[in-house]
């Protein structure tokens, strides 16, 4: 297993910053290049299941089957259960900073640790996650969204 940590501060309040993890329709139009768009498939407690459509790459569209699922008020896990990137988890860890909110990511990846993988499989999830919240930085993130927030593990919407 091959585990790759991310973190960033992002100078946005955390209920901001969570909220931009569940408003898929800001996917189609702020990442189109780098994730496609999002469609919901399955609601289900603190748990959402969305088709990912990917950019158009060599004339086709890649699709992945993702649970994300609130695993506390600050935590988020990911796990891609289908087509691209199947088997791959990625666990999210939130938290309130003075600066804004810290975001805490570990991507876990079903291939061998080896040093030269890693250093080359390392180097793309940054460029690629950077990538992705450069995009939301420079709108200066979204507000709101659809499907909305999914309540704490064993909590109740709002």
């Amino acid at each position: 297993m091959l585990d790759v940590r991310y973190q960033k501060l992002i100078p946005y309040p955390f209920e901001v910053v969570l909220g931009q993890y569940y408003d898929y329709e800001h996917i189609r139009f702020v990442h189109p290049e780098t994730l496609g768009e999002y469609r919901l498939v399955e609601r289900d407690g603190s748990s959402v299941v969305y088709e990912q459509v990917w950019p158009r790459r060599l004339g086709r569209r890649p699709r992945s089957l993702v649970r994300q699922t609130r695993l506390a008020p600050n935590e988020l896990e990911f796990r891609f259960l289908a087509g691209r990137y199947k088997g791959v988890r990625v666990h999210t860890v939130l938290s309130e900073h003075p600066g804004g909110t810290l975001v805490d990511e570990t991507y876990s990846m079903n291939l061998p640790g080896w040093r030269w993988l890693r250093r080359l499989v390392e180097k793309q999830v940054m460029r690629s996650v950077e990538r992705i919240w450069k995009e939301d930085l420079d709108v200066e993130v979204c507000y709101g969204g659809w499907p909305g927030v999914a309540p704490p593990a064993g909590g109740e919407e709002t």
